[in-house]
């Protein structure tokens, strides 16, 4: 009789193993990050009125809300990670780079250095940045500046 061979695993099967881990792996991490997000309840009258906070919201709710809350408290779900100052928190804080029109949108268009707060300029056209700093006011409960409904000349 002979000796039985050991059976050999090939590379090429773990390596597939090990791809289909990795895989799995990142499918269950996007679904426990959607399942974290938070719902978005339906718009108040007041934005439902208008145009401007309307789609300023719905940006609001796709890339601000993790970071700075649903109400703009600065107490979204990944706040507490982030590296640097904690997010803004639009209703009960002096806005630290100004509350006119034209330095509200410079920190959407551009970010804020050393920050975890991102520029969305490369990301949004102009009027999308002026609709999502027009709802940063409205969390603010501050009036929306003129300029910001102001059509392009």
């Amino acid at each position: 009789m002979s000796d039985p061979q050991p059976a050999k695993f090939s590379t090429d099967r773990l390596t597939r193993w090990v791809t289909y881990g990795c895989l799995a792996l990142i499918a269950i991490a996007a679904l426990v990050f959607m399942a974290m997000m938070p719902k978005a309840s339906p718009p108040p009258i007041e934005i439902a009125k208008d145009g401007l906070l309307l789609s300023g919201r719905e940006i609001y709710l796709a890339r601000c809300i993790s970071c700075h809350g649903e109400r703009g408290r600065g107490d979204g779900p990944l706040a507490k990670g982030l590296a640097g100052p904690r997010p803004r928190d639009f209703s009960g804080e002096e806005w630290k780079h100004g509350e006119k029109p034209e330095q509200a949108l410079s920190v959407v268009s551009r970010g804020v250095p050393e920050t975890s707060m991102p520029g969305w300029a490369s990301v949004y056209s102009p009027s999308e940045i002026k609709a999502a700093t027009a709802y940063v006011y409205y969390l603010a409960g501050k009036p929306v500046p003129g300029a910001l409904r102001a059509s392009p000349k």
